[in-house]
């Protein structure tokens, strides 16, 4: 018997092919792994050619409804076929053989809705705007339902006025908010954080801190607030006098005319009313209130008038830099600027721009007080041609043309709180105006041989209904600011100016609309005014109505 051992080489052999059947079998995962791995991936790459696509899709029926599919202008600046042709459709079905179509391997389903601004009513005649909702839907290689939805606001304005929105009158550039609320006024200085300003009437020993999205008044202090001031009004962390009360703002001009011309162009009697140089007199402004009353902060009222000088050129900055608040600016050249003077600092590049009064200078260097900035080798300073300034005030070298002379008002309003939290807070009433005989000729409202108050008012909105902000003769249920709220005196003897819409296709950028508001001072309300009315809100049945109560809307929808 041979009991030899078997050669190691014998056993080893099926050994061997067993390594390589369990190598295969790991590797054969891993294909598996793989092939998967390139399934999901070719698929996500289709999901996402077919969203892109779809969102091109959505995007050309945005802009085919935004063009509108027929611009035809009635020449006062409205499209007739608005209400025609933004209107809801669908469902569309966009195959690869359609011709919207790119290469693509899926077919679409396009929709669109059209809503007001309240995103429920369907939208109708009168409407200035409408509200968009595009869907586009689809279903991918997966049979998974895919879709993507894009919104939009669509105007009813002709697209051919479009670039009066950026000009004024004659192609006058008009003034920059300073990227806040526009009913905040102009002269209010930005405060510390960039989300407040800070506004204190003339003659005023209040500040008052508006917020900057809304426009709306959160409190005040009891002293100056500068430019950057750090204010805080907020419960439990309140500076020192400083309080929280919301109010609301009215504000506007009052304007003096001897006559107002009825003859000639309308863009002359326009002129002669923005542009009146005639002296201002005098006056208070007060607030009347009625149902849910309110309560009268201050009322503010300053003579004013606009000063301009010749032509401008911008200087080239060398060097500009700030010192504590003191901002030293270096010029290539002679500048030719002079102390007192108002000069526009625009493209640094350390946060130098703005409007600021020249408080120290040389040959080619001025200086002015900023807590904002930091340096700069670039930008221009241009002497700012125009300046607002009270009308008792000497103006700056250079600036020897009156412009207009104006009486600029403003009424801080704490509304109405019903104790309600889920209402918002609001007020009604009427501004009267009330002569300060301090001339040297006294003055009065009456109806024959003194002066009366014209309101400017009208359907800036063309929605054929009178809003608060349209100045009616009793403002009802007011929950938010209002500017532009304009008044223009005239002798007894004349007329209210009379103008139809502003219609900027035609040159007519203004409405000089005004009716009576006020001949007396005696008496109750409405002290002889007139409700507005008339053919611009839609006939004698339109415009305001001859209560105090019904509530007016804040701006037209």
């Amino acid at each position: 018997m041979n009991n030899a051992p078997r050669p190691l080489r014998r056993r080893q052999a099926g050994f061997t092919l067993l390594e390589a059947l369990v190598a295969f079998l790991v590797m054969a995962f891993g294909m598996l792994a793989i092939a998967g791995f390139q399934t999901t991936m070719s698929r996500n790459s289709d999901v996402a050619k077919q969203r892109s696509e779809a969102v091109r899709l959505g995007q050309q029926k945005i802009e085919s409804l935004r063009t509108f599919q027929q611009v035809t202008s009635d020449g006062a600046g409205t499209i007739v076929n608005f209400e025609d042709d933004v209107v809801a459709g669908g469902p569309e079905i966009i195959n690869p053989s359609s011709a919207d179509a790119y290469a693509t391997n899926t077919t679409y389903t396009r929709q669109w809705w059209i809503t007001k601004n309240d995103g429920v009513t369907v939208a109708g005649t009168g409407d200035l705007e409408k509200w968009l909702l595009v869907q586009v839907s689809w279903t991918d290689r997966a049979g998974d339902p895919q879709s993507v939805s894009l919104r939009s606001v669509i105007s009813r304005s002709d697209p051919i006025d479009l670039g009066t929105l950026f000009t004024g009158p004659n192609g006058t550039k008009p003034r920059t908010p300073k990227n806040r609320n526009i009913n905040i006024p102009y002269p209010a200085v930005a405060l510390g954080g960039g989300k407040t300003s800070a506004f204190q009437p003339p003659g005023s020993g209040n500040s008052y801190v508006f917020d900057n999205p809304t426009g709306d008044v959160l409190g005040y202090c009891t002293f100056a607030l500068a430019a950057g001031a750090t204010v805080s009004l907020e419960d439990g962390n309140l500076t020192t006098g400083c309080f929280i009360e919301k109010a609301y703002i009215v504000s506007g001009y009052i304007q003096f005319l001897n006559s107002v011309p009825t003859g000639g162009t309308e863009s002359g009697r326009d002129n002669a009313i923005s542009n009146s140089t005639t002296d201002t007199k005098e006056l208070t402004v007060g607030i009347d209130f009625v149902g849910a009353a309110g309560t009268v902060r201050e009322c503010s009222a300053q003579r004013q008038k606009v000063v301009s000088v010749g032509a401008v050129t911008a200087r080239t900055i060398a060097t500009a830099s700030r010192s504590g608040t003191t901002v030293t600016v270096q010029t290539t050249g002679n500048h030719g600027f002079d102390t007192g003077q108002v000069v526009s600092i625009n493209g640094t590049t350390g946060g130098l721009d703005g409007s600021f009064t020249i408080t120290k200078l040389s040959t080619n260097s001025f200086s002015y007080t900023s807590s904002a900035g930091t340096s700069s080798n670039a930008g221009t300073a241009t002497l700012v041609q125009e300046l607002t300034l009270a009308e008792s005030a000497t103006a700056p070298s250079g600036y020897n043309d009156v412009k207009s002379r104006f009486v600029a008002y403003i009424c801080i309003v704490r509304p109405y709180d019903d104790g309600d939290a889920t209402t918002v807070d609001k007020w009604s009433g009427q501004i009267h105006l009330t002569p300060q005989p301090t001339d040297s000729v006294a003055w009065s409202f009456a109806a024959t041989g003194a002066y009366k108050v014209c309101r400017f008012t009208g359907d800036y909105t063309n929605d054929n209904q009178m809003a608060n902000s349209e100045h009616p003769l009793y403002y009802r249920g007011v929950t938010g600011a209002l500017d532009n709220q304009n008044y223009l005196v005239v002798p007894s003897s004349e007329s209210c100016p009379t103008d139809d819409e502003s219609a900027p296709i035609n040159d007519d950028y203004i409405n000089t609309n005004a009716v009576l508001h006020q001949n007396t001072v005696a008496g109750v309300a409405p002290y002889g005014g007139l409700p507005s009315q008339g053919t611009q809100w839609g006939g004698s049945t339109g415009g305001e109505p001859a209560d105090t109560s019904t509530p007016l809307p804040m701006f037209a929808p």
